[in-house]
């Protein structure tokens, strides 16, 4: 053999016990448990920074930090179900629950993987009457369809205390009807996949900025406490702050300039009211009532469940242990093997 082919025989060697090297590393259960960590870390930590407007679970940084977890995993399992085939323990089924305990982890990571890139969780706040709509552009889901709230109520107990919320809801699709069904907390409607739950409630108002002729120049409905950004005039806005529906209907609300309150006070319900001087006018023409709808999608809830369907076979195997040998010392340095119903002696 020449001396170029072992030099290369050498290279490839040194290259393949480098790989395995590697492979054991990343497969190590050290490994394992510091990337579980920094996963139940990230987690915990999404609790809190969510609340504040960011969202750690659909982060770039948060799904990488699971396709590293899914990737350990899997060598882990790789490596173990090597060992564990390449030895006499594969006999014994409870030497596989271990293995099983992996590859149902791996399912449940995966499965929160996918439904993290692929899946969605959206809450929109839906006046009555209204419709939204749940596309391929906004959602990526091949069977778009229109949401429409027909009528939203609360419902009392004989003592007058809430008993329930209620949403009806009609599911338009391709235009026609496709679906109408009564959504109440803890009883959402599952769509094609799309999961629609009722989350709140709340009242908005038809807000209208006129000119001083009276000409409506913008107009929107806003949530209490919402406010809406006057284009004619910049720097100024108006905010909506709260409905008095009785005796008289009136609304509250605060005109901005400049960041400043420059004009505040109630105006009757369908009434309007000149801003400051010559600013224009505010006029509020109709009370809303809106449903708080949770439009929330996973595809990767199949793959969860599989996955701790088999966490629960493989933890269950690994405590199955039967051994069908007994081993009874005799007399002379003999040895009796005890199979079920037979003795072979050993000497």
């Amino acid at each position: 053999m020449a001396e170029k082919d072992v030099a290369l025989q050498g290279e490839a060697h040194k290259q393949s016990k480098l790989f395995l090297k590697a492979m054991k590393v990343c497969s190590s259960i050290k490994v394992g448990m510091v990337l579980l960590l920094l996963l139940i870390g990230a987690s915990m930590a999404g609790t809190i920074i969510s609340v504040k407007g960011y969202d750690v679970y659909h982060s770039l940084g948060f799904r990488i930090l699971l396709l590293l977890v899914c990737s350990a995993i899997f060598l882990r399992s790789v490596w173990q179900f090597s060992i564990l085939y390449s030895s006499k323990a594969r006999t014994r089924l409870s030497s596989w629950g271990s293995l099983l305990v992996h590859v149902a982890i791996l399912l449940i990571v995966m499965g929160a993987l996918y439904g993290n890139q692929y899946g969605f969780n959206e809450e929109i706040n839906l006046p009555v009457g209204r419709t939204y709509e749940i596309n391929n552009a906004k959602y990526g889901i091949n069977d778009s369809f229109t949401l429409q709230l027909q009528n939203f109520e609360t419902r009392y107990n004989p003592d007058r205390s809430v008993s329930d919320w209620v949403s009806y809801i009609i599911i338009l699709g391709e235009g026609e009807e496709a679906a109408a069904q009564e959504i109440k907390v803890n009883h959402p409607y599952t769509y094609h996949g799309v999961s629609i739950y009722q989350s709140s409630f709340g009242m908005a108002m038809r807000t209208q900025y006129l000119s001083n002729g009276g000409a409506v120049l913008q107009e929107a409905s806003l949530e209490e406490g919402n406010a809406m950004v006057i284009e004619e005039q910049p720097g100024m806005m108006i905010r909506f702050i709260r409905y008095i529906p009785s005796p008289t209907p009136q609304v509250l609300y605060i005109v901005y300039k400049e960041g400043r309150e420059y004009d505040w006070g109630s105006l009757p319900l369908g009434s309007s009211k000149s801003i400051g001087n010559a600013m224009g006018m505010v006029s509020f023409k109709e009370a809303q009532p809106f449903s708080g709808l949770l439009i929330k999608r996973d595809p990767g809830i199949p793959l969860v469940w599989t996955g701790f369907v088999l966490l629960a076979f493989g933890f269950f195997v690994s405590l199955y242990k039967k051994d069908n040998t007994v081993f009874e010392p005799q007399r002379h340095n003999t040895t009796n093997v005890v199979h079920k119903g037979e003795k072979e002696k050993i000497i």
